[in-house]
């Protein structure tokens, strides 16, 4: 996967140039710890702007991995 998808709050973010399995795995540490983690995701499209997500238990959040082609 070149970018992940990421559905928050209903607006959409992505990561670019990661793993869909990676950011999966942040994911989970992040909730099962229990302690708040902030995710640095991208907002817009053409200009990206950078933003944190916080991920804690309880939040949804959903990832999809966008294919390259």
């Amino acid at each position: 996967m070149k970018r992940v998808s990421i559905t928050y709050g209903g607006v959409d973010y992505t990561v670019a140039d990661v793993d869909l399995d990676d950011v999966k795995a942040q994911i989970a540490r992040a909730v099962s710890a229990r302690e708040p983690f902030w995710l640095r995701v991208n907002h817009g499209e053409g200009s990206y702007r950078a933003t944190d997500l916080l991920i804690a238990p309880g939040v949804a959040i959903a990832v999809t991995g966008v294919d390259a082609d």
